[in-house]
């Protein structure tokens, strides 16, 4: 039975999974009930795992007639409309505009929020410097997309999809032809068929995360996260991420080109979560999205800073003119702060269960994701964020003290965490 408020209003959340799934006991936290709106034509079981019917007031499901969904919504005062994982980010926009709501980003525009290409190509019409980029339909234009460029390294990802899923390093246009090869033809996690992937530049540099929340076009950074990634065969995946200050040389620069960014691919309103590279040539967006960070800790984020991005974004829901005037600053950290992602290097079955007891006896463990299969399972080697088999977020006064456990995880990972079958 979910929690009931005086305010009879209420928040509809779009595809509220991943930590889009806190999103309804944010609301109810700020006295507004929740309405989920579940987008049948984009399904991914990963997210779907984490659904939470029992914090709505009612659910609903939109298998593509519009007019019926916001027929089903009209009897409740609905006063805001947010997606709580890609999936719902073009709905959202719909939704909203239909029932007429005041804050909403424009569905005319909602292209430039969910594909790739055309979150590039909306960066160039603004001006705001981007990576190259091109969208193609065959392997043997995958290997003229990067032979017409140099033959220098080249990423493909699908055009829409989230989660580092598909997303493929390569180092020359032959590698390019057998990653556009693998990829098309074959499903995001959200089921689309990739009919065409995109080739583009690869970014040399640092890469940043940078979750804001907006109000009448208005962008606060809420926190700058340092991005480090490793290689796994030709997938490359999360290593840590680490929290910057907000005055921090990098996190200034980043902060000021992702504020063009979000401006050049139509955000005005609600939660983003956006990846850059600091290139030589400056800053470049990897890719943006209309909602909250997934897979995120808010107790380790509200621990490291004092906030967390899903009490941010009601408040400037509810509250926008408070952000629409600048919002409150960018925190400073009150401690150093990791998000470390476990890597298994090669798949196979597990001889014994994964013992996390000395994970969690780490100085400055805060808490841990951990997915991973039983003993007598298959275990996939990581290549990306669903096929890792766990995360941790370290938290400490001392810096040092983060960096040594770290080092030390990587260390048992190097001999032996994970004990899988010979040939397995």
């Amino acid at each position: 039975m979910p929690v009931r408020t005086i305010n009879e209003r209420v928040a509809v959340v779009v595809d509220g999974h991943s930590t889009g799934a806190l999103l309804a006991p944010a609301f109810t936290a700020y006295g507004i009930g929740a309405v989920h709106v579940e987008n049948r034509a984009e399904r991914s079981e990963a997210h779907l795992r984490t659904f939470a019917p029992e914090t709505y007031r009612a659910c609903y499901a939109y298998e593509g007639d519009l007019g019926a969904l916001v027929g089903a919504l009209r009897p409740h005062q609905v006063g805001w409309v947010v997606a709580g994982t890609d999936s719902g980010v073009a709905l959202a926009d719909r939704l909203a505009a239909a029932l007429g709501l005041p804050g909403h980003n424009d569905p005319a525009t909602s292209a430039a929020r969910r594909d790739k290409l055309e979150m590039q190509r909306a960066l160039a019409r603004a001006g705001v410097p981007a990576a190259w980029h091109e969208a193609v339909t065959t392997a043997e234009a995958a290997r003229t997309a990067a032979a017409r460029h140099g033959g220098a390294p080249v990423i493909l990802k699908p055009l829409r999809s989230g989660g580092t899923d598909g997303v493929l390093l390569c180092a020359d246009p032959a590698e390019a032809a057998r990653a556009a090869g693998k990829l098309l033809g074959s499903a995001t996690i959200y089921g689309e068929r990739n009919d065409a992937v995109l080739v583009q530049e690869y970014l040399p540099g640092d890469e940043y995360m940078v979750n804001c929340v907006s109000a009448r076009g208005r962008h606060t950074v809420l926190e700058t996260w340092r991005s480090v990634k490793t290689v796994v065969g030709t997938s490359p995946v999360y290593d840590y991420t680490e929290l910057l200050a907000p005055d921090d040389p990098s996190a200034r620069s980043v902060a000021a080109y992702v504020g063009r960014a979000l401006t050049a691919v139509g955000i005005l309103w609600g939660p983003s979560h956006t990846e850059v590279i600091v290139t030589p040539d400056g800053p470049r967006l990897v890719e943006t999205a209309a909602r909250p960070q997934g897979t995120a800790d808010l107790s380790a984020i509200t621990r490291a800073t004092g906030r967390n991005p899903l009490t941010e974004t009601v408040h400037a829901l509810l509250d926008p003119d408070l952000y629409a005037a600048g919002g409150p600053p960018p925190p400073a950290p009150r401690r150093a702060a990791r998000g470390v992602s476990f890597i298994c290097p090669r798949g196979g079955r597990l001889r014994r269960d994964l013992d996390w007891a000395p994970v969690r006896r780490l100085p400055s463990f805060h808490s841990l994701l951990a997915p991973a299969p039983r003993a007598g399972e298959y275990i996939a080697p990581t290549t990306d964020l669903f096929t890792r088999p766990g995360a941790v977020y370290l938290i400490h006064e001392d810096q040092d003290t983060v960096e040594r456990d770290h080092a030390t995880i990587r260390r048992w990972e190097a001999e032996g965490f994970y004990d899988i079958e010979e040939g397995g």
